[in-house]
């Protein structure tokens, strides 16, 4: 009796050390009648186990992008040493050596074109979301022993798992935030496409940091707060809820200001809260990269901020901003950048005159260095609230005024079209801020023999001459430096009516890129249209400016009273004007049947503007069969920035 005594002891033991080293170890049966062994197989869940699997996603996502660059390469280099071939119509017969374009295309179009209705989210974007959190789900509610399977479902067992999975993400959705974001140097996605990525695991957390709070609860309701730490811990609950609340798509939208205070404000509180909370079970150990991921990105924007601003320092450190009415301004600085900028990045802008608050404006230029080293950038703004109202009652009474202005940047990761045969710009409103300085840069790189481009469209739909007028000078510039080797079409689509004054326009911001969420587009029906008028414009030099009204009627055609170009002889292809709506659906079929190899388009504008190109490029004649019988491949690059 004594000896089956001794033997259960010692089983007990092997249990017990079992559960806190994760091995299997045997027990001893009782003497005399149980000559069997039972394994008992214990498997703790760590919050590091999660971090195994976003570490492979992000080495896939980096051997794509690494991938991707090896072919841009390739092309440009190829292009370089070949002469260009001839055009080749796609023969309409199946070719099976065409398989990885097709299967590519697909890809694409079931990826990032086709979106969800009402969620605003892409395919694979719903795809992510959805397996992150049935994955954290599975860590935390997975079986952890053999012997007692339902041990897992006891809310002390999913609780702790819970809480330490919540922990363990912290750092993630710190470093998915970051402006310097070593995650886009890995796979080319910029900041403010991270940031889709960063609110996924914020609202993961937020879910696990509840479910923590929820199944202490039902553990122990009076020893919830027996403690200082534990009181820390849901005081940073709380906190989180109120910045997730805040975080609400309709409501950061509509109150962005109150918004960005609590954010910051609110998770301040709650990663100071989470340590304490989990510094006595030596969980602090995921809060600290936190710490340091997050100083190490306030320690570059600092330093570089005070390179850029203070140690090169320009001869003029003010910015000129003028009037272009129609609540429209001009900004213009000179600074010294190392490196320069791409086409088609932003920067954050900040008038200490006006507030110590800076707000994301994209350069509407491309980096041209004077003899002092010194470039010049330009923003297109569209004066709303704020910010930029003062800006535009400071600059009304004379046109024009100078403050000193500090900026951060520049940011952003635009996509490679340089490799491409043909390249599609569309814009509406604003967004010509983005695809016009692309193009130039486009140009520049083909004279250079550093791009393939052989065709290129260009369409900016706008709903009033006067926003025309803005960047018509600018535009006609650029489309005569279009190289003798690119075919090149412009289309300006005047949408609007003559009614719609500059009087009777919405005011809008590029620094909250309303512009871009708050337009309706619907595509045109496929009617004659007797009264559409067409005027060909030949390169002029005017005033240079957009803006984007953000109205149902935005996209209604109509006439308006024709002007009177003024021409200075600059030689290059003409600027075609229609007084309608474009068909985008027809452009892009049209430009991919003509193309003679592989086609980059490039969207910046509204939400509509933007849904009726994916929608498009999702259709048939982009489709994998289409690839399969010749069509070339199609590459979409969306520039959005979202609150």
């Amino acid at each position: 009796m004594s000896q089956h005594g001794h033997n259960a002891s010692s089983a007990t033991s092997s249990v017990a050390s079992v559960a806190g080293t994760a091995k299997a170890a045997a027990s001893s049966s009782a003497a005399g009648g149980h000559g069997g062994a039972a394994r008992v197989q214990h498997v703790p869940v760590h919050g590091e186990y999660v971090w195994y699997a976003i570490l492979g996603l992000l080495g896939v996502a980096t051997i794509a992008n690494a991938a991707y660059l090896a072919w841009a390469t390739y092309r440009r280099y190829r292009s370089r040493r070949a002469p260009p071939k001839s055009t080749r119509r796609p023969s309409g017969r199946v070719a099976l050596r065409r398989i990885p374009q097709a299967i590519l295309s697909g890809s694409r179009i079931a990826s990032y074109r086709l979106r969800i209705p009402y969620l605003e989210m892409t395919l694979l974007e719903l795809t992510l979301v959805v397996l992150y959190f049935a994955g954290c789900l599975a860590w935390v509610l997975a079986p952890t022993d053999n012997i007692k399977p339902r041990v897992n479902l006891q809310p002390n067992n999913w609780a702790l798992n819970a809480g330490k999975l919540a922990a363990g993400q912290i750092p993630l959705a710190v470093l998915l935030a970051l402006k310097n974001n070593p995650v886009t140097w890995l796979t080319g996605l910029s900041h403010e496409k991270l940031v889709l990525m960063h609110r996924m695991v914020s609202r993961c957390i937020f879910v696990l940091t509840w479910m923590h709070l929820i199944g202490e609860y039902y553990r122990s309701p009076a020893k919830l707060l027996s403690a200082n730490w534990k009181i820390a811990g849901l005081v940073g609950g709380v906190a989180q809820t109120i910045t997730t609340l805040f975080g609400i798509q309709a409501i950061r939208r509509r109150y962005y200001e109150v918004f960005y205070s609590t954010h910051v404000a609110c998770i301040l509180i709650f990663i100071i809260c989470i340590h304490i909370h989990a510094a006595p079970k030596k969980y602090d150990v995921f809060v600290w990269p936190a710490w340091i991921i997050w100083g190490f990105d306030r320690l570059v924007r600092g330093g570089r901020y005070l390179l850029l601003n203070v140690i090169l320092k320009p001869k003029d450190p003010k910015a000129r901003i003028e009037s272009l009415g129609a609540h429209g301004l001009r900004v213009t600085i000179k600074r010294r950048i190392p490196g320069g900028w791409k086409a088609g990045q932003h920067v954050f802008l900040a008038f200490p005159k006006l507030g110590l608050e800076s707000h994301p404006f994209t350069i509407g230029n491309v980096c041209e260095k004077d003899d002092n080293g010194e470039a010049e950038m330009v923003f297109i703004i569209r004066a709303m609230g704020g910010q930029t109202r003062k800006l535009n009652e400071l600059a009304i009474p004379e046109g024009n005024c100078e403050l000193t202005a500090f900026f951060d940047g520049p940011y952003g990761h635009p996509e490679d079209i340089r490799p491409y045969s043909t390249c599609v710009f569309i814009a509406g409103g604003t967004g010509v801020t983005y695809t016009i300085a692309r193009m130039h840069q486009l140009f520049k790189d083909v004279r250079s023999s550093d791009a393939c481009a052989t065709r290129v469209n260009f369409v900016w739909a706008v709903r009033t001459e006067v926003e025309y007028h803005w960047l018509s000078a600018e535009l006609s510039r650029i489309v005569a430096l279009a190289p003798p080797s690119v075919s090149v079409a412009v289309e300006v689509y005047i949408t609007g009516t003559r009614q719609a004054t500059m009087e009777s326009l919405p005011t809008l911001d590029k620094a909250f890129d309303l512009e871009k969420d708050g337009a309706s587009w619907t595509q045109p029906e496929p009617v004659d249209r007797p009264n559409e008028r067409v005027e060909e414009i030949s390169g002029t030099a005017q005033g240079s400016g957009a803006s984007t009204p953000t109205k149902d009627e935005y996209y209604e055609s109509g006439t308006v009273t024709p002007i009177t170009p003024c021409g200075d002889g600059l030689p290059g292809p003409r600027i075609v004007r229609r007084f309608c709506r474009p068909d985008v659906r027809k452009l892009l079929e049209e430009e991919i049947t003509a193309s003679s190899g592989a086609v980059a388009v490039d969207v910046s504008g509204p939400d509509g503007l933007v849904d009726a190109v994916r929608t498009a490029l999702s259709q048939p004649f982009a489709g994998p069969l289409a690839t399969l019988k010749g069509a070339p491949t199609v590459l979409l690059s969306v520039e959005q920035f979202r609150m």
